[in-house]
């Protein structure tokens, strides 16, 4: 197993944003970043050296909702590190092995997905239903017979040795260490995942026999024709169980009639119908009266095609996802992306590089010579997931998207104001005042630490257009403002860029510079999720105000973009 800094500083930086509290050495995540590169440097010493040795968990008991206790165990900042680590090097051969009638504990899946999947076979029929939960199942897992199972998974010994270390390391609550024979520990990073792990073949038993089985952790569902078949199954449900060292828990395990109810994940299942929960609205934080709050400002989601986060740059992509990220991009020619176990995957020479989660990804983005699965297409176009084809270096081809549900309340409405002068000039000008005034604010913003003079003068220039733009008559007349309003807010941000990069003329179609091309690929990205914006609410693209509509050209998604394209560009342009 490969112990790269790198893959360190990724699990890190995934754990961060997790829980904040601290283990048993008492050092929560805030106090670790602050001696992240010494302590990740020694970590990999050890790791690499065979000499690393889990700390026992921070354990503390909480109050279960149906009574009694639950015992919760915070591993250290380090060992939350080695778990994550080990969590991706293991997830692929899990993913293999995991039932499609598991939805805990898996990325791409969850609560949803297993309502989803047991509405098919409740909802409207006449069922007899198990409903039933496993006791203490967290605590009782057989580490013998779950250690076996990871072996069969054909892992590399050291990954088997240093998960049996993390599994055997124990919990200490109040001071006193408590000696453990079995379980595994609720609350650390591997415990999902060892847990469908240890019911896999529970999982397996119950498909072989094709049992309408949708199960969510220890709390599982078995839908059956009659009452005859529930109880059979039922008797099975526990020698099945008793076979792995578990046990059924009778307060929470019956069968329910078809005109009985029963609750699964919070919906209420009765009489063939489903019920949602209803959404409680949530208190507002109670503030003094002299408080101020302060919101933070950030890009409209619209325009948020990627959520970054502090993560190193040097740390390649390949090795993991980030739970933020909206957008993947296939950039390795000769990359593949097929879709597996509801997860993306990209392949390259025949080599998995990365999983990510279908309903973690909006936007798909091929450069160059990248391929695409049958797969990966119908389920992009069943989640309207559209996927944009561009060059190697970045020019825009076409895209493969599904169909927008058109409104035709809206529709007529478009149609209806665009034969309103009016409204065209009004929407127009507004149009126009934004792009120019989101661009004398960020030469303002930028000339504010180093002024130089034609950052200075495109700054009154630009308020000079402002004015006329009020007073204009005509979209042409507002188009001419607007081209000559760029044209001086390049010439003030060209000024200020330092070496190596610089902007003496802004080119386009091809860029011939490297700061042009970023701005025309950071417009093209914009662009695209703007359109697919402009569809999801059932606009028609082609009705635009500034720009002239035509049936090649979507002339709302140009006039959307406009007033973003300063924004947009600025952040496309390292800075210095």
């Amino acid at each position: 197993m490969e112990f790269s800094l790198v893959r360190l500083v990724a699990a890190w930086e995934q754990v961060r944003q997790r829980t904040k509290a601290a283990g048993i050495d008492g050092i929560p995540t805030d106090l670790f970043a602050g001696v992240v590169d010494e302590e990740l440097s020694l970590l990999q010493r050890q790791l690499q050296q065979e000499y690393y040795q889990a700390d026992p968990a921070k354990g503390f008991y909480r109050q279960k909702k149906s009574g009694g206790n639950r015992l919760i165990g915070i591993p250290t900042v380090r060992d939350r590190i080695v778990q994550r680590l080990l969590l991706h090097s293991i997830y692929p051969a899990l993913e293999d092995v995991f039932s499609d009638r598991s939805y805990a504990y898996r990325p791409g899946l969850g609560v949803q997905s297993a309502i989803a999947h047991l509405s098919e076979v409740y909802a409207g029929q006449t069922v007899w239903t198990i409903k039933a939960d496993v006791s203490r199942f967290f605590d009782s897992l057989n580490w013998a017979l779950l250690l076996t199972r990871l072996e069969r998974l054909s892992l590399e010994p050291v990954i088997v040795r240093m998960i049996e270390q993390q599994i055997k390391s124990g919990i200490v609550i109040d001071g006193q260490k408590l000696r453990q024979t079995k379980g595994v520990l609720q609350g650390g990073i591997l415990s999902g995942a060892l847990a469908n792990l240890y019911l896999s073949d529970f999982d397996a038993r119950c498909v072989g026999l094709n049992l309408d089985l949708v199960r969510y952790g220890d709390d599982f569902v078995i839908v059956t024709s009659g009452l005859l078949e529930a109880t059979r199954v039922l008797d099975s449900l526990h020698h099945w169980l008793a076979d792995i060292y578990l046990a059924l828990q009778p307060e929470k395990t019956r069968i329910i009639a078809p005109d009985g109810e029963f609750t699964f994940l919070g919906y209420q299942f009765r009489g063939g119908q489903v019920i949602a929960p209803e959404r409680k609205p949530s208190r507002p934080t109670r503030q003094s009266k002299t408080e101020t709050i302060i919101l933070p400002s950030r890009p409209p989601r619209a325009c948020d095609l990627v959520r970054t986060s502090r993560l190193s740059s040097s740390v390649p992509c390949r090795y993991y996802w980030s739970e933020n990220m909206t957008t993947l991009y296939l950039i390795e020619q000769g990359s593949y992306l097929k879709v597996k176990n509801q997860q993306f995957q990209v392949y390259y020479q025949e080599a998995l590089k990365i999983s990510v989660p279908v309903n973690r990804v909006s936007h798909i983005l091929i450069f160059g010579c990248c391929n695409v699965s049958e797969g990966a297409v119908k389920i992009s176009l069943q989640r309207r997931i559209p996927i944009m084809f561009l060059s190697q270096k970045g020019y825009y081809f076409g895209r493969l998207q599904a169909e927008g549900m058109a409104e035709i309340d809206y529709l007529s409405k478009q149609v209806e104001l665009s034969q309103d002068p009016a409204f065209i000039l009004e929407q127009a000008r507004s149009i126009v005042m934004a792009k120019l005034r989101n661009s004398r604010i960020l030469l303002l913003r930028l000339n504010r630490q180093e002024k130089t003079e034609l950052a200075t003068r495109a700054i009154g220039q630009l308020a000079e257009f402002l004015e006329k733009v009020e007073r204009g008559d005509s979209r042409e007349s507002l188009l001419g403002y607007e081209g000559q309003g760029a044209r001086v807010y390049f010439q003030g941000l060209g000024s200020l860029l330092k070496e190596p990069f610089e902007l003496t003329q802004r080119t386009r179609r091809p860029p011939t510079e490297p700061v042009s091309s970023l701005l025309s690929l950071g417009y093209t990205l914009l662009f695209q999720n703007l359109y697919s914006l402009v569809q999801s609410v059932g606009l028609h693209p082609h009705f635009g105000n500034l720009h002239v509509p035509s049936r090649s050209h979507p002339a709302l998604v140009s006039d959307l973009i406009e007033e973003f394209r300063r924004a947009e560009g600025f952040t496309s342009i390292p800075m210095p």
